[in-house]
């Protein structure tokens, strides 16, 4: 039989999903071979969403104090002054587009990917809406730019990756993260939104062990 899935619905510009990495990390250490893993993106600052990081920068300062004090992630200084200067266009497009395509192309790195991307962002400050930003980032993967440009730069693409949002928010990912657990072709909801490590340990150790029992 399968195994179940964990299903990671994120968004490369979620501060909470920043601070998710570190949980993310140990689960897939602790569950290794028990689950498998997945990541799917949510699409937080689409469409009329899409805007300068200036405008809402009162609300990201504050939202950065205290994603901080409750994961104990630390955002970039390089970050903060982006965030500051505020000119930054905040779309999660280009960065959803990117993960699609890695994913497709190395699907067992497209988790590394996503983290990668995010720690680009909010540690290091750099722009993911600029291709060289890609290009750096995948001098430590698989895929070659050149086959992730052309994948990045179709149109198909585009369409693929708002059909991933519509998913999203149909399957409930109304926040991010939003944990699903696939079994088969059944989908449940493990939590919305940031919740510690060892709250969902102890919950997907219960979840997996019913299932286990169920099945043998």
């Amino acid at each position: 039989m399968n195994k179940p899935t964990f299903v990671y619905i994120y968004d490369p510009l979620c501060g909470w999903c920043f601070g998710f990495i570190p949980v993310l990390e140990r689960l897939r250490k602790r569950f290794e071979g028990r689950l498998e893993f997945e990541i799917v993106c949510g699409g937080l600052a689409v469409g009329d969403n899409a805007q300068p990081i200036g405008e809402g920068y009162a609300y990201i300062r504050d939202a950065l104090k205290q994603t901080e004090e409750v994961t104990g992630v630390r955002f970039g200084e390089n970050f903060k002054l982006l965030a500051e200067e505020g000119s930054y266009l905040y779309d999660s497009m280009p960065p959803c587009k990117a993960q699609i395509a890695v994913r497709e192309l190395a699907p067992a790195e497209a988790i590394d990917f996503g983290t990668a991307m995010q720690k680009a962002l909010f540690l290091d400050g750099k722009d993911l809406n600029l291709p060289d930003t890609y290009k750096e980032i995948l001098e430590d993967f698989e895929p070659d730019y050149d086959s992730f440009s052309a994948r990045y730069e179709s149109k198909e693409l585009i369409q693929k990756t708002r059909e991933e949002f519509e998913w999203s928010r149909k399957a409930g990912a109304t926040g991010f993260p939003t944990i699903l657990l696939r079994l088969d072709r059944e989908y449940g909801i493990v939590t919305k939104g940031y919740r510690p490590y060892d709250a969902l340990e102890s919950h997907l150790h219960h979840l997996l062990n019913n299932i286990e029992k169920i099945r043998n």
